[in-house]
């Protein structure tokens, strides 16, 4: 009897800020702050978008804060004032409508006044939704306003009359029962891990689908298909499917039976529960057509893309493209550009980019989904050839493509990567800059890749959505284009469905709080079958389901709410539970002893469970009392609203035997302590040794105090770890009354508010106090002194140590550890997912101690590192300060040379290039290169030339990061071949790995050829058409490839007029020359160019250009009318004269 004394008198209470304890103080829930005729809950955690901010107070029945009058301005000031330190922004449910404010929460107007803004600033600005926000100029809270994208702290309202009916909410699933540990009450299914969309192939290989729930008793699954044509049926265990628990594996694919809606069902003896929905489709790519497309011709320095034209395919693929045998590396080059459109892109066309270029399609997944093989199909087209072609080079201004700005995926969703592209044409080099429309500043998770062309948004949010803006800038000219970013958003939950323990014939609302774009329809089901307004008197609408007269029969059972839009469906689900039962006292009995103090005041309170609610009477000494109701502060003996008895005022003839009695439909229970009545002070509460709560939550320290209130002037203090509580300093903490006892509000509690409380009752002749000392529970401390043990340090290695971090309540689970180097300063993780275990120094000699030795390291850099640790709490820890510098012992390099590659150069040299090793990779001083090359496809040793980067001729070779080596190969005979390259590097303690070798060409020489057969005719009066006998583009008659035509055209009557030259690239037999003089003769020849030069010019050509066009033109043009379709034209023609060339016709 003594345990269940303190059990009811030793009350702590815990209330989570995500989901209160809705229990009365001041007519309020707990965590719900009373003003005139509502109640304010101030949300601190987590932060919500203006949405899910008003989801969210919804969710509690309740909605998003207005603001009706001064007092109330004057209020929400006040009480910021006093709870938020940080100063932060406070959602309401205001917005601006012209002049006027609209307050969504209660569909009241108010007007524009400027006293309530914080800034004239604030009140002429454009945005949207209204905020509190901290004025330092006006040193008070004030409005602002926001676009609501931003993710701030809220204030809810309800009022308070609608407030009790929030009381039964609070049940869990013991209620009613004589368990008293909820883990271990029965319940029905729930869901813990859903089916995934799957995406089948030809080459999936026993594809399985999967389903969890929990329940007690462990819930049966079910599956079932929906087919293309609606029709539904259970899957059953047969050659085709095996099901284990909620596993179900296709042992044979076929599309036609296969693909579907797949859904699972969970069911116990409480009801049944269905998944979201699984799509299971069938993937499939077909071949490229056989017939090779067109030849993409662009003159030389021009911008243009090449068009993959993938094949017919579902659902996706990815691109690649490769240059001949080579794969197209974008990284290394800024003027071309590989788009996730599948489109190869130049911002212009060099010389070296003619060529056959193939597209590489792979087949994929849509985002989200799950492609069953790990080898996916892929396909290669035929030869897409580029051909370079134009004069002399024009300087082009960057202009960005019509296609870019361009988001991938092209329907961005709310947790996913994306990218944003961006492409301009233009003479290189181009500068890709980017903003976004507000400060100009990117979201802080944001970074760019790909010579800044692709800006990469990992985990997108709605606070992401906004105006972004490419900006090119060129030689001379800039560029920019603006991106609109709108997110959409599979519907999620912020507040999932909550289980209700509710009286029968009682009423019921549950919402179902969706966020969703495009906007998501709603379906409700019971035991998973879909159910309609009018059911069984149930009412719908949309995502709210309304019960009236609740029968145990009828409703009990599992009900599950589906939110689906285009992008796919969520389930939340709960259990209606329906009680009836006669009160009962088994959990919280009266205390066997009451004390109360003569001339004190006593409060007992009776705490039965039942359903319906009982009434409440009292028996003193086995006789009735009749009491009145009050709000407890009447003389004598008294009923409060909650059922408790108070007297005001003891006295020695209140001592006796007090007996609760609670009532309803199904019976009666009783409930008796015996009151003493004793002089002095006493406290009656009795609190447990130790109590744990979580961070962030609200704890209530209960402490009634009985004392004679004529003979004894009591004070009344909170005392916490001995220091007496300053109430006007420290906001967190609350003198108040909850049930009418007394007690301390620990509001948003923290760590450091863990310690001993205590209450001390002191008179001028005595003193009586009771103290707790109370736990706060979360994530991890930080982690203490990170330090290197002092000779652990090796080449690759070294071992750190740390002072375990304070586990705030529940046990270490794993570790992680960061490292950064003096060079780069981001943090990178080095070793995860560390168990205490691994961890534990050997011998254990220091119990508070944890060490580890971190690999993979490279030597010779300076580390920092990092510890952070995890418990039970899903969050991570606090990060520990950084140790200091550590230097590793150098070693030789561990880090291949990069970017291998090179090509072109004079006549008779091989020339060879490479990215620089960063300072981080290169594992020591006196860093040098050791330069391999032979002939490609040969078995004979490799020659090597060896540098040094301290070598003056070396700083000759580096340009940016870049070092090009060139060869001279002694010989007019090595022409144009393929060379085997690879680099090694080495430093003062030896050499490291080589890199991966390259296939190079070595420069080409001057070819020995020269066009033949020389002709051509007149284009017209200023352009020849000239054309040559086709020539052997081979390594031997051209020393390499014929990378133009080169056609000279000189007067041939005055040697000393400007002649006119004109360069064609690529292959060809003819083309033409521009810009030449009418009626003129030209003697022409024609050359061959490659890398290294011109042949020597053809034979002359004589050939002349057209007389003048005409010279004059028609004249006295006149229409008239022919039909009803036509027109008929009149002019006065033209002659031509003795220059001009004969008329032919005219164009109209």
């Amino acid at each position: 009897m003594k345990r269940l004394f303190r059990i009811l008198t030793g009350l702590v209470l815990v209330f989570s800020t995500s989901d209160s304890q809705l229990i009365p103080t001041s007519n309020c829930p707990i965590n719900w702050y009373p003003f005139g005729n509502n109640c304010y809950k101030f949300n601190v955690y987590p932060l919500r978008i203006y949405d899910e901010a008003a989801k969210a107070c919804e969710a509690q029945g309740a909605g998003l804060l207005s603001v009706n009058s001064a007092q109330e301005h004057q209020f929400i000031d006040t009480t910021l004032q006093r709870i938020d330190r940080d100063r932060s922004f406070w959602y309401t449910s205001g917005y601006r409508d012209e002049k006027h404010i609209k307050w969504s929460g209660d569909g009241t107007v108010s007007r524009d006044d400027v006293m309530f803004w914080a800034s004239p600033d604030d009140l002429q600005g454009f945005s949207k939704f209204i905020v509190y926000k901290y004025s330092a100029s006006l040193q008070k809270y004030a409005w602002g306003a926001t676009d609501g994208r931003e993710a701030y702290r809220f204030i809810c309202e309800i009022p308070i009359t609608e407030t009790q009916r929030l009381l039964q909410e609070n049940r869990d699933f013991t209620y009613g029962s004589n368990l008293t540990d909820p883990t271990l009450a029965p319940r029905g299914p729930r869901f813990t891990m859903h089916p995934i969309n799957m995406v089948l192939t030809n080459r999936s290989h026993l594809p399985s689908i999967e389903c969890e729930a929990t329940g007690i008793p462990q819930p049966r699954y079910v599956w079932h298909r929906t087919d293309v044509t609606g029709s539904e049926e259970v899957i059953g265990k047969s050659e085709f499917y095996t099901i284990s628990n909620g596993k179900l594996t296709f042992n044979r694919i076929d599309e036609r039976r296969d693909a579907g809606i797949y859904h699972c069902e969970a069911s116990n003896m409480f009801g049944s529960v269905r998944s979201a929905p699984s799509k299971i489709t069938f993937g499939s790519l077909a071949q490229f057509p056989n017939v090779a497309p067109g030849v993409n011709r662009v003159a030389l320095y021009q911008g243009t893309y090449l068009n993959c034209n993938p094949p017919t395919h579902k659902p996706a693929v990815s691109y690649q493209w490769m240059k001949g045998t080579s794969f197209l590396i974008q990284a290394l080059n800024s003027y071309f550009f590989l788009s996730a459109d599948g489109n190869l892109y130049f911002s212009e066309v060099q010389q070296n980019d003619e060529g056959n270029y193939h597209c590489i399609v792979t087949l994929k997944a849509f985002p989200g989904d799950t492609l069953a093989t790990d080898q996916p199909p892929t396909e290669t087209s035929l030869d897409i050839k580029l051909d370079v072609l134009g004069d002399t080079a024009a300087l082009y201004p960057p202009q960005i493509h019509d296609d870019f700005p361009a988001v991938f995926p092209k329907s961005p969703r709310l947790g996913q990567k994306i990218t944003i592209e961006c492409l301009a044409y233009g003479r290189t080099p181009l500068r890709y800059r980017w903003s976004k429309s507000g400060n100009g500043n990117l979201p802080s998770k944001a970074y760019t890749q790909n010579f800044d062309r692709v800006l990469v948004i990992p985990n997108v949010q709605f606070t992401d959505e906004g105006t972004y803006t490419c900006h090119v800038q060129g030689r001379t000219q800039t560029e920019s284009k603006d991106f609109l970013l709108t997110i959409n958003a599979k519907p999620y939950f912020i507040y999932p469905l909550k289980d209700l323990i509710v009286d029968e014939n009682s009423d019921i609302t549950w919402r179902c709080e969706g966020i969703a774009s495009p906007r998501a329809s709603y379906v409700w089901y019971k035991n998973a079958r879909l159910i309609t307004s009018g059911t069984d008197g149930i009412e719908i609408y949309s995502n709210v389901l309304k019960i009236k007269n609740l029968q145990k029969r009828i409703h009990d059972g599992m009900y599950s709410c589906e939110a689906t839009n285009i992008h796919g469906s969520s389930v939340s689900s709960a259990q209606l539970k329906v009680l009836s039962f006669k009160p009962s006292f088994a959990k919280n009995p009266l205390p066997r002893t009451i004390l109360a103090a003569n001339n004190g005041n006593l409060t007992i309170p009776c705490i039965p469970e039942a359903a319906p609610v009982p009434t409440i009477s009292w028996l003193k000494n086995g006789g009735k009392l009749s009491l009145p109701i009050t709000d407890g502060n009447q003389k004598g003996a008294q009923l409060l609203s909650n059922g408790y008895l108070k007297i005001v005022g003891v006295s020695m003839v209140d001592a006796g035997l007090y007996t609760c009695v609670a009532a309803n439909q199904n019976g009666e229970s009783m409930s008796t302590g015996n009151v003493t009545v004793v002089g002095g002070v006493t406290i009656v509460t009795q609190l447990f040794p130790e109590m744990r709560v979580n961070k962030n939550d609200t704890v209530f320290i209960e402490c009634q105090v009985s004392y004679d209130i004529f003979r004894v002037d009591l004070v009344l203090v909170w005392k916490f770890n001995g220091r007496i509580i300053d109430f006007t300093q420290d906001f967190f903490y609350e003198k108040s009354t909850r049930m009418g006892i007394s007690g301390l509000f620990i509001h948003f509690i923290d760590y450091y508010h863990s310690g001993v409380y205590e209450c001390v009752a002191m008179s001028t002749i005595t003193q009586s106090s009771i103290s707790t000392n109370v736990i706060v529970q979360g994530p991890p401390g930080m982690p203490g002194n990170v330090y290197r043990i002092k000779g652990s340090e090796t080449t690759r290695s070294v071992t750190i140590k740390w002072t375990e971090p304070p586990d705030h309540g529940s046990q270490i689970q794993q570790y992680n550890i960061e490292a950064r180097t003096i060079n780069n300063p981001k943090w990178r993780p080095v070793a995860t997912n560390l168990s205490d275990f691994n961890v534990l120094i050997p011998g254990n000699l220091d119990s508070d101690k944890r060490q580890y030795t971190v690999t993979g390291l490279v030597p010779f850099n300076s580390y920092q590192f990092r510890v952070v640790a995890r418990n039970r709490f899903p969050q991570l820890g606090e990060y520990s300060k950084p140790s200091e510098y550590i230097q590793l012992k150098p070693d030789v390099p561990v880090v291949s040379v990069q970017n291998v590659g090179g090509g072109g150069g004079s006549e008779g040299v091989l020339t060879i290039s490479w990215r620089l090793l960063a300072e981080e990779e290169r594992c020591g001083p006196n860093i040098g290169y050791n330069v391999y090359w032979r002939k490609n496809g040969t078995t004979e040793e490799f020659q090597m030339k060896t540098l040094l980067e301290t070598d003056h001729m070396f700083q000759k070779m580096v340009s940016g990061n870049s070092v090009s080596y060139t060869v001279n190969l002694n010989s007019d005979k090595l022409f144009y071949l393929p060379y085997e390259v690879k680099i090694g590097v080495f430093n003062k303690y030896g050499r490291g790995p080589n890199s991966t070798s390259t296939v190079v060409y070595s420069s080409e020489g001057i070819p020995l050829l020269r066009p033949t057969n020389v002709n051509g005719w007149e284009i017209n009066s200023t352009a020849l058409w000239v054309t040559w006998d086709p020539l052997p583009n081979t390594r031997d008659a051209i020393k390499g490839v014929i990378q133009g035509f080169e056609i000279n055209v000189e007067d041939a009557n005055d040697a000393n007029r400007k002649s006119v030259t004109a360069y064609h690239y690529g292959y060809m037999e003819g083309n033409n020359v521009i810009g030449l003089e009418p009626n003129t003769d030209y003697w022409v020849t024609v050359q061959i160019f490659n890398t290294a030069g011109e042949s020597n010019p053809s034979e002359k050509q004589l050939l002349g250009t057209c007389l003048n066009p005409p010279l004059l033109y028609p004249e006295f043009v006149t229409i008239h009318s022919h039909g009803p379709n036509s027109v008929y034209v009149e002019w006065r023609g033209v002659s031509t004269g003795l220059f001009e060339e004969t008329l032919r016709g005219y164009k109209i």
